[in-house]
């Protein structure tokens, strides 16, 4: 047996007939019907005022919101979203407050959702434990110029073909970018000169923490390159990330996807353009970004120059009397008690010290850092393990 389909609005339409029939009461057609009193005379108010179009379906969404967003506050964060591309709810809620002065802005999710309407929302997926936590502590800076991180991003081309290769310094402490130069290679003498000037106008760090690449560091003893070296006569101590490990300078590798969204697409025209494209930039990020670690500060508020000058002349580096002392010749060769050592040309004509331990074996240092023991092979140049 087929049951006979009967939809709501024809169920409202019998009641409302049935109710003008003057043959039953509202309440025995709203007990017949299953409605409460109240629904029924609505129905029928509605119907001596439309007619059948009155008893269709209507929104409940209510006809006003005493906390909706001001279109005046919505199109400041279009506005404020489209001049900053990778600036999500949490930034653009701390510019409302800071720099609009809206005492009470849109909740965060608010400004997302407002995002979302207007096609503007670039959620990101990540991928959980992508990366594990270093075994080993690097330093954890307590104020500015304690650690500057330094790295070059992955190198892409210009419009004019020309391969640049950014060099970035930032300090680890306020998030504070430094330095961010175009640069044609990854050359030691062009990134010695902007080194020179760098420290020049900001003093030195106490550390510099870099990767395992060219110019930073080699294959040599302890790691160290002509850069390396150069920092530490300068007073600076050299720390080296795990190698095949970018989440040992995480937030400069952040830092370096921020700089692909906002000055690589598009291409500038050559190098000159990219420059001056890159030191606005460098300004937005200092001057107008917050920072979420900083507490929504930006990194201009936090940083101070440091108040260690730069040497211009390298520091002649003394030892303690236990050690003695010899200067390495201009290919990095050592002489000691009639023997040849080969040491490494990063430090051609540095001053090491040898000390003998309670273990009999003569240590090789230079500066504080403990690069090897001597070790005599008649054949060989490396001075030992």
């Amino acid at each position: 047996m087929a049951w006979n389909e009967v939809t709501p609005m024809e169920e409202k339409l019998k009641f409302a007939s049935l109710a003008r029939s003057g043959r039953f009461t509202v309440t025995e057609l709203c007990v017949d019907f299953g409605v409460s009193r109240k629904t029924g005379h609505k129905w029928l108010r509605r119907y001596a005022a439309e007619g059948a179009a009155g008893l269709h379906l209507r929104s409940r969404r209510p006809k006003g919101c005493a906390h909706q967003t001001s279109g005046k506050v919505e199109q400041l964060i279009l506005r404020e979203r489209r001049r900053h591309p990778t600036w999500g709810p949490k930034k653009l809620y701390a510019v409302l407050r800071c720099e609009h002065r809206i005492k009470t802005p849109p909740a965060r999710s608010t400004i997302a959702g407002v995002l979302r309407r207007h096609g503007l929302s670039q959620r990101r997926r990540r991928s959980p434990g992508l990366y594990s936590p270093s075994p080993r502590a690097l330093t954890q800076p307590t104020h500015p110029n304690h650690v500057w991180t330094v790295d070059f991003k992955g190198w892409f081309c210009t419009g004019d073909g020309v391969r640049c290769d950014p060099l970035t310094v930032c300090d680890r402490y306020s998030h504070y970018l430094i330095g961010c130069h175009a640069r044609p290679n990854q050359q030691f003498k062009s990134t010695l000169r902007v080194f020179k000037s760098l420290l020049r106008s900001h003093g030195r760090p106490q550390i510099i923490r870099v990767d395992n690449g060219t110019p930073f560091a080699s294959i040599g003893l302890g790691r160290l390159s002509q850069l390396s070296v150069w920092w530490i006569l300068q007073g600076i101590e050299v720390e080296f990330t795990r190698p095949a490990h970018p989440q040992d300078n995480g937030s400069h590798e952040r830092m370096h996807r921020v700089l692909k969204a906002e000055c690589t697409t598009p291409p500038s025209t050559n190098l000159r353009a990219l420059q001056r494209r890159l030191q606005r930039w460098q300004h937005t990020y200092n001057h107008q970004r917050p920072h979420e670690t900083l507490g929504q500060q930006k990194p201009a508020q936090i940083y101070r120059r440091s108040q260690r000058r730069l040497h211009e002349n390298d520091k002649i580096l003394r030892y303690p009397k236990t050690y003695v002392t010899r200067v390495l010749s201009e290919n990095g060769q050592l002489r000691h008690e009639g023997h040849t050592y080969h040491v490494g040309e990063a430090l051609a004509g540095c001053r090491v010290g040898l000390f003998v331990n309670a273990s009999a074996q003569t240590e090789l240092h230079f500066a504080n850092l403990h690069l090897g023991n001597l070790v005599y092979d008649p054949a060989g140049y490396d001075p030992g393990r």
